[in-house]
């Protein structure tokens, strides 16, 4: 690893840290979104605090704090391994953001433009499990919770090369939903 790509990494992880939801909050004028709804800073939770439009700039702010990374080590010759990397890390940015206490969003949004950018034919099997599991199943989390489970399984069959980038992605993404799990097996 040399010391541009080293940086990359923290660059990653520092664009992942600027949360959308709170800006997007800001500007207008709505409750911090860690305060209120799901207590949240995602852009489903803005969405039910603010309506579409919030929501819908929430989940582009969330796409471009995780593209513009990636696509920045991409472009200088790194490869598509080290962009997902610099994926990974924005992600864990937004999960656990230095600027804000390392409580932040639940990266489902960044999980899915990570894996757009890096395999787009895969990213359509992504979605559409997504929007399946939360057709069958009617709740967000269990959508999330699914497709991360089956990000290293698609992976290895389709990008067997970026198996571990792909399990490091989907595992800050589950840790992020202990709570749902714990949550969906006392349902049970």
């Amino acid at each position: 690893m040399d010391l541009f790509f080293g940086l990359s990494l923290i660059f990653g992880y520092l664009a992942g840290s600027i949360s959308s939801a709170i800006i997007v909050c800001k500007l207008f004028s709505l409750p911090d979104p860690r305060t209120l709804g799901s207590n949240n800073p995602g852009a489903t939770n803005v969405h039910r605090i603010g309506g579409k439009l919030a929501g819908f700039l929430t989940l582009v702010g969330d796409f471009l704090k995780t593209a513009l990374p990636m696509v920045l080590v991409y472009k200088l010759d790194y490869g598509r391994e080290a962009s997902l990397w610099v994926g990974v890390m924005t992600v864990i940015g937004h999960c656990f953001p230095i600027y804000f206490g390392f409580k932040g969003g639940k990266g489902v949004a960044s999980m899915i433009t990570v894996v757009a950018l890096v395999i787009s034919p895969f990213a359509i099997l992504i979605i559409g499990s997504w929007l399946l599991t939360l057709y069958t199943f009617g709740r967000s989390s269990i959508a999330s919770i699914v497709t991360s489970l089956i990000i290293p399984f698609f992976g290895y069959h389709f990008k067997p090369e970026l198996f571990v980038p792909l399990c490091a992605l989907s595992v800050v993404v589950l840790i992020r939903h202990w709570s749902n799990v714990v949550d969906l097996l006392k349902d049970e």
